[in-house]
């Protein structure tokens, strides 16, 4: 036993070498988060809805004193509020907010889907119009730790979608550094409700709240079922799970990085968080898993990260490019690739919300600062969707133009 670790604390997680086995675990882990097993919660979550439904804004003050502890005043957050939340926030953060708000924005306004209307030979003309929505309401959860940069990733695109109205949610108290975040950002329309009940607010309306087109954000396991549910009568981003990251790396990795890496997501504290660390080097391998055991001492919530490291994460010896099978499998949240020569990697993994190449291109960048969304798949949904951009705050409409020449050959 290693003697930095505290002994009255297990948490082995044996390596694995067999492919077979390491299969069986990735997949194992893809499948952590079924929606289908969660039928509690899923009436749960029915009730709140039809209840929002029935009573309007009784229902949201009801259920906001119930779950988040507070007697609501008022359900849409004071203008004055939003107007002084600065006064209340470090300058050194402030400064660090705007910083990533222009680095995000000029990212997002790269990825601007524009229309297009092609003239062909024949005489038709065909092509996209794209149009931003007219309304989004998105959620940003609450917590201990304020999620500004949850703020930053979905309200900056939307922003430079050019979407007229933008709500957003959160549950109370909402944390001055969001409210200061929503200021700089220039949106006033802040509802102070969370959970299930918001997202039927936002899907329905009451008294208090105007009904969105689309909902947009991640939360915990009721308001993900509770999009799920809304869904048809709003349109929706997608359904986020707990976190999850995953690593490629070779020798030329550094150990304490990648444990630093690994406990990055582990740390959000649901207890259904993963990581996987594939390698060709079992030195590397063990030495990752001794930095782990040590660092997870000093987590405050390190109970909580224990169980997501023996349950839903594992280390892999294999040799990389089936490593890269294994990567494919998973369909990772984000996945980090740290070795000699990252980008020969790159063209070979499909399956993936967001890639990180290198030492330097740490997951935690990619959260705060970098560009794109932080908004991810999750639970091996990166198969078939994509991370937040700003084509989600948009429509495609087809144009579709036959004069009386085109339409007889077409015809004919």
């Amino acid at each position: 036993m290693n003697h930095d670790i505290n002994p009255n604390i297990i948490i082995s997680m044996p390596i694995i070498k067999n492919f077979q086995k390491a299969k069986r675990k990735v997949v194992e882990i893809s499948a952590r988060f079924d929606l289908s097993k969660r039928e509690k919660e899923t009436k749960s979550v029915q009730m709140i809805i039809d209840a929002v439904r029935k009573s309007g804004d009784r229902a949201l003050i009801y259920y906001t004193r119930k779950f988040d502890k507070v007697n609501l005043g008022n359900i849409l957050v004071k203008k004055s509020e939003i107007k002084s939340s600065t006064k209340f926030v470090s300058r050194e953060l402030l400064n660090s907010i705007k910083k990533a708000i222009k680095r995000i924005k000029k990212f997002q306004q790269i990825n601007v889907p524009k229309t297009w209307i092609k003239s062909f030979k024949s005489g038709e003309k065909l092509g996209y119009r794209y149009v931003p929505l007219d309304s989004v309401g998105i959620y940003i959860p609450g917590g201990k730790n304020p999620l500004i940069s949850t703020v930053l990733m979905t309200v900056i695109p939307a922003k430079v979608a050019r979407v007229k109205r933008i709500a957003i949610f959160s549950p109370p108290p909402i944390h001055r550094g969001i409210l200061a975040t929503c200021k700089l950002l220039g949106v006033h329309e802040i509802y102070q409700i969370g959970g299930a009940q918001a997202i039927a607010a936002g899907a329905y309306g009451t008294e208090s709240v105007k009904p969105v087109d689309k909902i947009i954000g991640p939360g915990n396991i009721y308001v993900t079922l509770a999009k799920k549910n809304a869904f048809g009568k709003v349109g929706i981003d997608g359904l986020y799970g707990p976190s999850e990251i995953a690593i490629i790396a070779d020798k030329n990795a550094c150990p304490d990085l990648l444990a630093i890496d690994l406990l990055s997501q582990l740390e959000h504290g649901s207890g259904l968080e993963s990581a996987v660390l594939i390698t060709n080097n079992l030195k590397l391998a063990k030495e990752v898993e001794r930095k782990v055991y040590k660092l997870v001492q000093t987590l405050p919530n390190k109970k909580v990260v224990i169980r997501s490291w023996k349950k839903n994460s594992t280390i892999v010896v294999c040799n990389l490019n089936r490593g890269v099978d294994l990567i494919n499998l998973l369909a990772p949240e984000h996945l980090e690739i740290i070795t000699k020569k990252p980008g020969l990697f790159l063209s070979k993994i499909k399956n993936a919300g967001a890639v990180f190449l290198g030492h330097y291109s740490c997951e935690a960048i990619g959260d705060y600062v970098a560009g794109p969304s932080h908004c991810l798949p999750t639970g091996g949904s990166a198969r078939f969707s994509s991370g937040l951009t700003v084509s989600d705050f948009m429509k495609k409409i087809s144009v579709i133009s036959f004069d009386k020449k085109s339409f007889t050959r077409v015809l004919n």
